[in-house]
């Protein structure tokens, strides 16, 4: 079997996770701010905690959330600048924001959990963290106007559960403290349910929703983002490094390839609900980039990832 095919054949059963999200907020009524919940302030921290435990730091790695967190921000900018052009409303902020995020966890994750090892799988988690940074800063800032300043935003951060585990898991990593066995199985088996609870949560957001709405500008500018100028510019990136700076290494070169083509991010459903700004259209333009994603990410891992991988 191919890269492409396998890697396909891992992303379908995430397609299953939104439709039982969908029916259990139709049919169930299951509430989806539980399910944020749990993925918030159990299921996160837990995946990242492990993660970062485990994994061998040096100065490169932690590099990584720096790196990803200014291309969030750039990202953010440019096409918060584009979208300036065509909108004078809060619709400008949302595509900032669904610019300069990404599916990174709920849809990232498990693909790095099959195609990298537990190191690999560590680095990628330790990366995705620019992710969360810029979005508890950058991202929500870029909504609030005057009405937040950066010192409200730093307190916001604060607040974030995911930076302890962070924390904690660095602890343990730095101080060499053992894990017992039978965590570890309850590590593997965490990692599980936060992709199919994480997919759930789209199916949850979409069930509350009335209708869809299909602007093609919006949906073709965080597209162009998404799909274009992510994987471009952070492809250029990694070949400057292989070829000039030769500060990171392969595995590293995975993390941020796998960071730059996922889908669009399901938090922009979420701010934009949370904002009230147009979350018809945020969540179209999520939904229609998971589909997509099935053939693009397997064909971006198979052509690319071969490649940077030794």
């Amino acid at each position: 079997m191919s890269l492409f095919s396998a890697c396909v054949y891992k992303i379908i059963p995430l397609y299953f996770s939104i439709l039982i999200g969908f029916f259990s907020g139709k049919k169930l009524n299951v509430s989806r701010d539980t399910v944020v919940q749990i993925m918030l302030y159990i299921l996160n921290p837990i995946v990242i905690f492990n993660g970062i435990a485990r994994i061998q730091i040096d100065s490169s790695i932690l590099m990584l959330p720096i790196i990803v967190t200014l291309m969030c921000g750039l990202m953010c900018f440019v096409f918060y600048k584009l979208a300036a052009i065509f909108w004078n409303d809060k619709t400008k902020s949302l595509i900032g924001f669904s610019a300069g995020n990404g599916n990174t966890g709920y849809f990232g994750l498990p693909i790095a959990l099959f195609l990298f090892d537990d190191h690999g799988e560590g680095v990628y988690i330790f990366a995705i963290l620019g992710v969360t940074l810029f979005e508890n800063t950058v991202g929500f800032l870029i909504f609030s106007d005057e009405r937040m300043t950066f010192k409200e935003a730093f307190y916001r951060l604060l607040k974030v559960p995911v930076l302890y585990a962070f924390a904690i898991g660095l602890i343990f990593n730095l101080f060499k403290i053992p894990m017992a066995s039978f965590l570890q199985d309850f590590m593997r088996d965490i990692k599980g349910a936060y992709s199919i609870f994480g997919m759930m949560i789209i199916g949850l957001g979409l069930s509350g929703l009335k209708r869809l709405t299909l602007d093609y500008l919006f949906i073709g500018l965080t597209f162009l983002a998404r799909f274009v100028a992510w994987p471009l510019t952070m492809i250029s990136l990694i070949y400057l490094d292989q070829h000039f700076l030769h500060f990171f290494d392969p595995v590293a070169y995975n993390a941020l390839l796998l960071i730059s083509i996922v889908p669009l991010g399901t938090n922009s459903v979420l701010m934009a609900t949370l904002m009230n700004v147009h979350p018809e259209k945020a969540a179209s333009a999520v939904i229609l980039s998971i589909l997509i994603a099935l053939f693009f990410v397997p064909f971006m891992v198979e052509r690319f990832m071969c490649v940077l991988t030794p």
